[in-house]
């Protein structure tokens, strides 16, 4: 009787892959740099470690509170709930953020070609009520 992974082993494979730098679906891989010069090689025959390009700065989670129908909150969770061991959103927050890219994305190609918005001006508030309220 074969076991399948648990919810944190797959979403711990899941962070994995995002550390590791995954690529776009078709998107080519950068050719590593092989070129060395003459001195580079005959310095020293000890294994060297490669420099490693500096790492972009991480981007790191913040709570983000939205006022969503309960019947929307009611069916994102039921998604999470029945697809997480099929390949879906391992939690609330995975899903939440894929949708919100997803429509970035869509406004970002609708309303700037593509490029990120402009950052709000310093001291700008969004509404924070429900709407209707």
């Amino acid at each position: 009787m074969s076991t399948s992974p648990s919810r944190a082993d797959r979403l711990r494979d899941r962070l994995k892959g995002r550390e590791g730098g995954t690529q776009e679906p078709g998107a080519e891989a950068p050719e590593p740099d092989t070129s060395t010069t003459e001195t580079e090689e005959t310095q020293s025959t000890e294994p060297q470690e490669q420099a490693q390009p500096p790492a972009p700065p991480k981007d790191k989670r913040a709570k983000f509170q939205a006022y969503v129908l309960q019947s929307v909150q009611d069916e994102a969770k039921a998604i999470v709930y029945w697809t997480n061991n099929r390949g879906g959103p391992a939690s609330l927050t995975e899903f939440a953020e894929a949708a919100l890219m997803h429509e970035i994305e869509r406004m970002r190609q609708t309303y700037t070609d593509g490029e990120p918005f402009p950052p709000m001006p310093d001291g700008a508030k969004l509404s924070t009520r429900p709407p209707g309220s």
